[in-house]
């Protein structure tokens, strides 16, 4: 069996690195024996933080090309491209309307054609295809389509569905795939109500839960062993913050105010007898712009006893990030994915949900308390909360380790499933 694995915006999100870290965990774990092309829009980092082979997305390389075209013609062609590339490449792959008889880059013929030597295709799973980050990543199944090869999303949230556009492009390309796995329940919802196809969606998991812990092979590094070390010293509650645009407008809220009211929630936790130590699960490597270090550094001004906060500055991948989580007493995590991270090894998580995805991801977890709206850490409510939250760690310890595995065995379940109708050419 051989398989593509695509999709991956960059494992410079550890986010994305655990999602597909996890996928990638859990169909070794099935099938030894599988021949696995991975490929990513920035593969050099993505290989360093993997400690495996990635290549690059010829797709991503193609509209760098395309962004980067010269001069007024460049610029006219940039519009006419972001308007009518996807339609054409949707009419080609329909046989229908007029744009099919218009020329697509041959970039996209090779693709096809590269895509011809494997067996099926999966893209990895995540927030891709949100109407807010455009239409880029349907290129993947249309081309797919287009190959006449089996295509498998695998751990997906979607929607929301306010763009005609992308919803025309969702509608298909969701009715089409061989299955389209969701990871929560919510973007279901969203389907429905935007009536976008759903006869090809399935219930699943967020792929991140199959990340194995690699207890016997892991050894920290000098920076993960500082972190080690003064998380022993206090009981440490971890934070992850991020820039909050493009949800911010959507939201009805500023960046500044985020981050003011997140330094009262910090403040709180120390004035409690915590250490809070932030880190981070998006840094700004390879060209990927997100920093989220940056965000730490800056909320830092508003935390009143600065020797009891701490920022990690190092550059880890998602296993480290784990372990470090894993001695910590508590996670608040505006990333979802870190919040994800830290419930796979061992400790309490709260996602505080800004779009519907961590809400969706705590509900399925069985655990729906576990994912608190940001306008309840605007409001200065969710202070309460997580002091509430410390004063149950034993017990919600518990219920925590028995939902991940839960999580866990249907992850399997999940990928066993789609292997099987691989080998049997469905």
């Amino acid at each position: 069996m051989k398989l593509l694995i695509l999709g991956n915006h960059t494992c410079g999100n550890r986010g994305d690195s655990a999602i597909m870290r996890g996928l990638l965990d859990a169909i070794l774990r099935q099938q030894p024996d599988v021949e696995m092309d991975v490929m990513s829009r920035f593969p050099t980092s993505s290989s360093w933080l993997q400690g495996r082979e990635i290549i690059a997305d010829p797709l991503y390389q193609l509209s760098q090309k395309q962004q980067a075209a010269p001069g007024v013609s460049g610029r006219v062609k940039k519009v006419l491209r972001r308007r009518f590339q996807h339609k054409i490449l949707l009419a080609k792959v329909t046989g229908e309307g007029k744009l099919r008889n218009f020329e697509i880059a041959p970039e996209f013929h090779e693709f096809v054609r590269f895509l011809g030597k494997y067996d099926a295709i999966i893209q990895v799973g995540g927030s891709n295809y949100v109407d807010l980050y455009g239409l880029t990543h349907f290129e993947y199944p249309l081309c797919a389509f287009m190959a006449n090869k089996p295509i498998y999303m695998i751990g997906h949230s979607v929607g929301p569905f306010q763009n005609p556009d992308f919803n025309q492009l969702a509608n298909y390309a969701f009715g089409r795939t061989n299955a389209l796995i969701l990871r929560e329940t919510v973007s279901r919802e969203l389907m429905a109500k935007a009536q976008i196809d759903t006869r090809k969606v399935e219930q699943g998991v967020d792929t991140a839960w199959l990340v194995e812990h690699r207890n016997d092979s892991f050894e920290p590094s000098y920076a993960v062993q500082h972190w080690l070390n003064l998380t022993a010293q206090r009981k440490t509650v971890a934070i992850t913050l991020r820039e909050l645009e493009p949800f911010d407008k959507r939201l009805g809220t500023t960046q500044q105010a985020y981050e003011k009211a997140f330094a009262g929630v910090v403040n709180r936790m120390i004035a409690d007898g915590y250490q809070v130590l932030a880190l981070s699960t998006c840094t700004s490597i390879d060209r990927y712009n997100r920093d989220d270090r940056m965000v730490a550094l800056r909320m830092s001004q508003y935390v009143e006893n600065r020797e009891h906060f701490h920022i990690a500055m190092d550059e880890l991948n998602d296993v480290e990030i784990g372990k470090i989580l894993s001695s910590c007493s508590l996670t608040i995590g505006t990333r979802l994915h870190s919040a994800i991270i830290s419930m796979n090894f061992g400790t309490p998580a709260i996602a505080i949900n800004y779009e519907h995805k961590s809400a969706g991801i705590m509900q399925q977890l069985g655990m729906p308390e576990m994912a608190i709206d940001i306008r309840h850490l605007l409001d200065g409510s969710m202070q309460g909360v997580v002091a509430d939250m410390l004063n149950q760690l034993p017990a919600l310890a518990e219920r925590v380790a028995t939902a991940v595995e839960g999580e866990r065995q249907k992850g399997f379940t999940m990928i066993e499933s789609v292997l099987n109708r691989i080998r049997e050419g469905r």
